[in-house]
């Protein structure tokens, strides 16, 4: 199967944007480090309301809402 580069929020300004999933994702993290991913969108509590991505914690996403 071959890697696809996803797009990611290029307007997101968080300082911390290059820990939200969106970013990881285009970068291929999903790829390179599957176990850390899993454990980031396990027990997800949140979504992502630009890219409907979830995960446990609000700082992984641009703009979060609770589940």
């Amino acid at each position: 199967m071959a890697e696809q580069t996803l797009p990611h929020n290029e307007a997101c300004e968080h300082p911390g944007h290059t820990k939200h999933l969106c970013f990881l994702m285009h970068d291929g993290f999903h790829y390179s480090q599957k176990e850390q991913y899993k454990a980031m969108v396990q027990n997800a509590r949140f979504r992502c309301q630009n890219c409907a991505r979830t995960a446990g914690n609000a700082e992984n996403l641009c703009a979060p809402v609770e589940l």
